[in-house]
């Protein structure tokens, strides 16, 4: 961590370096993304791989994503394939070191004198790949991210509609804990929360709910009820 009187950064560029030489990564070519967006993992694919190993490398990135809000999906994928990796996730783990190789450098700033407003973002995918079923949050503060999480969705969501507002609400309980360690900065503005659904960004602002959504107003009446006394601001974003 390097401090100024004009900003923060927080930085993991030299464990980044001395994990990829451990790792044989250091002179190899960068790649753009940690992961082939159409990917499809699959348990049984291939042949086992040294299990050792491959445990050293997740285990080396898990750390690493403390930091690195961009690898928390692709290390969280290969993560849940500890126990009996194939040829498969050890070459995804490797596509994660290449894209390190060209990404060592990237670090939280955070700088003085930018807007202290607090901004949650969510996602959530429905009814996609049996072992691609996540959802997500990230919560910025002025300039740079102080919270993020990636896992999977934890409830069986019958539209997509409440997938991602099943979301929200777990994006909304952080905000709402994030903002009373805040309140001695005297940030009471209410939290946008951006959402790539047009649906539960209405659903959220719109009271009356009709017979197909009554069965999410018994689970996530919590969001409503934030955004109702001012707290949160639910938004839409484009996907993109």
């Amino acid at each position: 961590m390097i401090r100024s009187t004009e900003c923060i950064l927080i930085s993991q560029r030299y464990y980044a370096l001395n994990m990829l030489f451990k790792f044989g990564i250091a002179k190899c070519k960068h790649i753009s993304t940690p992961l082939d967006r159409n990917i499809k993992f699959r348990r049984d694919s291939g042949k086992a791989c040294d299990l050792t190993w491959f445990r050293q490398i997740v285990g080396s990135l898990i750390y690493l994503a403390i930091t690195r809000s961009d690898l928390s999906y692709p290390v969280r994928m290969i993560s849940q394939f500890m126990s009996q990796p194939m040829t498969e996730h050890l070459q995804c783990s490797q596509r994660i070191l290449r894209y390190v190789s060209g990404t060592k450098d990237m670090a939280l700033l955070y700088r003085r004198g930018i807007d202290e407003q607090l901004v949650g973002y969510t996602d959530a995918d429905w009814a996609g790949n049996a072992h691609n079923r996540r959802s997500e949050y990230a919560s910025s503060l002025g300039s740079a991210a102080i919270a993020w999480s990636n896992k999977k969705q934890p409830i069986v969501a019958l539209s997509s509609t409440e997938a991602e507002y099943g979301r929200a609400t777990v994006d909304t309980c952080e905000v709402i804990w994030l903002k009373r360690l805040l309140r001695d900065l005297h940030l009471a503005n209410p939290t946008m929360i951006y959402c790539d659904n047009l649906s539960s960004t209405h659903l959220a602002k719109n009271p009356i709910f009709h017979t197909r959504t009554k069965h999410i107003e018994v689970h996530y009446h919590f969001v409503r009820e934030h955004v109702l006394s001012g707290k949160v601001e639910p938004a839409y974003v484009p996907t993109g």
